[in-house]
């Protein structure tokens, strides 16, 4: 019984041993065919390398009638996002900052970026399908169909390229490791394109199209191939206001003449731009909303201040902005609308306000600005944007694209602190509006950033059954201070004078917005040499705010 137990044991662990061994060959040492062992590439079907990347989609590439064609999702995903398809009506735009070109199904001669071709969309299996010269003439990415016909090979030519050859025969393999996987067996003397080195060995793409890794022992550098020239396109004038950005935000609610001679407006000392808040999504259609006057644009001209009015999304409907940028007409039906109203009011430029974008809206987002601006630039005016401080829930607001589709970036540094805050706090504390002018220089040149500034504070009551607050003006939160009888002090975390005041039906606080306040904001402006200044809204400050701001160059 034991002598049958032992060899029924030994059994075991040889089977057990034949086992390990066998997953063992596997591992180290047997060939697979990298078009079904990489998770990215599909069964059966075309597969696409572009440089180091194997592409995961389903295919990708494909021939017809002999020309190569890629899938829209490759082109817009890895080439360009300046490649926008808008599936629903059917139309692909092409964009950059001087020119918006739309093609539709079928053959399309268009000039675009200088160059001139005939690019043809194909909908195939209720995908679109575009020609690859489309991408080599315009983008310099090369897509060509393999040696193994079901594999693609993409290559930018717009970038510098490194091609290595192999000093002997090579086994490419899954991983930087010496016993990992082989995909591909490599001849003497074979050329293979190299990404990046990894501990001794080399990622490369071999001239099959296959990704993996060599020893770097087992190949020497051959060349170094040049990019190719690209069309480029010329940009636009930096600072076309030829001087510092000193702007008010002025809210108008009606459509009805304005006294330059009276109120806020005989106020005014030292801006010279004013953009009033004249447009707004009005309908599902893109019917703007409009409180525009040419009386007052006359009145602003004679006072040499430019007028940019602002085109907001709608406050009371906010689902209209999804349903605007969403399609390809309707964005375009804004652009004219604001063409022609410049046309009829005579006004320099527009204020972009769109303040109420979603994760799921930021494509159409940067879309819209790409689409806006070279028309809108092509018409002499000029365009500036509002944008959130960046902050967590705010990074899709994309702001390295949508600054490069506009003159000035506005970065609104206010609202630290809002009606909806949990916590009572300050409109915008002086550390927190530096560093989020650091956080968008990462992204925006300073030549554009222009820092909002605000002219309002709010106070808040802390009451045993929760948080009120309110907003005020510069000049009526003092009125409320002086019937307090109470002196502000000097809060160093918000870098701003402060006032609480205790009542029996709660704790009264108020960070001021007042002239320290403000000549702090108009200080980082000018440390950080940015474009200029943009302060909500006009009316709200006080007369010895202007003391401040007409001293900035």
């Amino acid at each position: 019984m034991f002598k049958k137990i032992v060899l029924g044991g030994l059994a075991l662990l040889c089977i057990l041993g034949g086992i390990f061994i066998h997953n063992k060959i596997i591992y180290v040492g047997e060939e697979v065919d990298p078009l079904t062992y990489f998770d990215e590439f599909n069964k059966n079907t075309n597969n696409l390398v572009y440089e180091d990347i194997r592409i995961d989609l389903d295919e990708p590439a494909k021939l017809i009638d002999g020309q190569v064609f890629v899938r829209y999702e490759f082109a817009n995903q890895y080439v360009s996002d300046t490649i926008f398809y808008d599936e629903a009506e059917k139309v692909l735009t092409l964009t950059n900052v001087r020119e918006v070109v739309r093609l539709y199904e079928g053959e399309n001669q268009i000039t675009f970026a200088g160059v001139s071709g005939n690019y043809i969309l194909k909908l195939e299996n209720e995908g679109l399908y575009i020609s690859a010269n489309l991408l080599e003439e315009l983008f310099g990415v090369t897509v060509e169909q393999g040696s193994n016909e079901r594999l693609f090979i993409a290559t930018n030519n717009a970038q510098e390229q490194k091609i290595a050859v192999t000093k002997k025969k090579a086994s490419l393999r899954t991983h930087a490791r010496e016993k990992s996987t082989v995909i591909e067996q490599l001849g003497k003397g074979e050329r293979v394109y190299v990404y990046s080195e990894e501990e001794g060995f080399v990622r490369v793409r071999s001239e099959q199209g296959i990704v993996g890794f060599l020893p770097s022992s087992e190949v020497k550098d051959e060349e170094i191939v040049d990019k190719i020239s690209i069309p480029e396109v010329e940009q636009w004038e930096i600072n076309p206001l030829k001087e510092t950005v000193k702007l008010v935000w002025d809210q108008v609610s009606t459509k009805s003449e304005k006294d330059w001679t009276k109120g806020k407006y005989a106020a005014i000392t030292n801006i010279n731009v004013i953009a009033p808040t004249w447009f707004s999504f009005g309908d599902e259609v893109g019917t703007l909303e409009d409180r525009g006057l040419k009386s007052y644009v006359d009145a602003a001209h004679n006072r040499g201040i430019q007028v940019w009015p602002i085109l907001s999304h709608n406050f009371e409907n906010t689902g209209l902005t999804k349903t605007i940028l969403s399609s390809t007409n309707k964005r375009q039906y804004v652009i004219d609308q604001v063409i022609q109203y410049a046309r009829t009011y005579g006004f320099d430029g527009i204020n972009i306000d769109i303040e109420n974008i979603q994760t799921e809206t930021s494509d159409v987002w940067v879309q819209f600005m790409r689409e806006l601006y070279p028309q809108l630039k092509a018409q002499g005016l000029i365009v500036s944007v509002d944008v959130y401080m960046p902050s967590e829930w705010s990074n899709h607001y994309e702001r390295e694209k949508v600054a490069a589709s506009s003159d000035y970036f506005m970065v609104m540094a206010y609202d630290q602190h809002w009606s909806g805050s949990e916590e009572a706090g300050s409109v915008s504390e002086i550390p927190w509006v530096e560093n989020g002018i650091q956080k968008n220089l990462e992204e925006v040149p300073k030549e554009k950033l222009v820092l909002g500034i605000p002219f309002y504070t709010r106070l808040w009551i802390e009451r045993s059954n929760g948080l009120n607050v309110k907003s005020y003006s510069m000049a009526s939160i003092q009125e409320v201070i002086s019937s307090w009888g109470v002196l502000p002090i000097y809060d160093e975390a918000s870098g701003q004078n402060y006032v609480e005041h205790v009542q029996e039906d709660g704790i009264y606080k108020v960070w001021l917005e007042d002239y320290e306040s403000i000549s702090k904001r108009i200080a980082l402006m000018e440390k950080y040499e940015l474009a200029g200044y943009g302060a909500w809204r006009l009316g709200y400050e006080t007369s010895d705010i202007w003391d401040i701001l007409k001293k900035v160059e």
